[in-house]
């Protein structure tokens, strides 16, 4: 694992590239945050069927009005608040 600040990352981004891409993980620093970076793949964006699954279930709960609605952020907030 190795950790960059910006200017470095900047300066050698080919290079970190690579090494993110042969399986080391790099830190990013940027000011008081780090960062990860990470490859991503064609699978990233892929719905699983679990996924699948679930977007259904939701929708199916929506049709059948088992989910709630709020207006305004307020009367969310106030309902998470009595929780």
């Amino acid at each position: 694992m190795s950790t960059l600040n910006v200017r470095d990352f900047r300066s050698n981004m080919a290079a970190v590239f690579d090494r993110t891409d042969a399986g080391e993980k790099v830190l990013i620093r940027r000011r008081n945050n780090l960062y990860t970076l990470v490859p991503v793949t064609e699978d990233d964006f892929a719905i699983t069927p679990e996924l699948a699954a679930k977007i259904e279930k939701g929708r199916k709960e929506y049709r059948e009005g088992r989910t709630m609605a709020f207006h305004t952020a307020a009367e969310a907030q106030k309902w998470m608040d009595e929780l």
